[in-house]
C-alpha cells in the first residue's frame, strides 16, 4: 500500500475537509483495486489509518480522531 494526499483540500482557505487522497497497491491481495471511495462528510482521515493497519496485520482500537474503520478489503 501506497498512500498519497494532502493535509488540505484548498490552500486558499486551510479547508482540511474533502481531502484530495490516493491509496494504491494490493495491500498483498487484501484490497480492491480500482475503485473511488467517497466518505461521509466528517470522517476522520485517521480512519483510514486504521483501516490500513488493519490490513497490514496490525489492527488497533483507535489512531488519532479515529472514530473506526474504512471498508477497504
Amino acid at each position: 500500500m501506497v498512500l498519497f494526499g494532502s493535509s488540505m483540500s484548498d490552500g486558499n482557505r486551510h479547508d482540511p475537509a474533502n481531502l484530495p487522497i490516493i491509496l494504491a497497491g494490493r495491500g498483498g491481495g487484501r484490497l480492491k483495486t480500482g475503485r473511488h471511495i467517497a466518505s461521509p462528510k466528517g470522517t476522520p482521515l485517521c480512519n483510514l489509518y486504521v483501516s490500513m493497519l488493519d490490513q497490514m496485520g496490525t489492527p488497533v482500537e483507535k489512531f488519532g480522531d479515529s472514530t473506526g474503520a474504512l471498508a477497504l478489503g
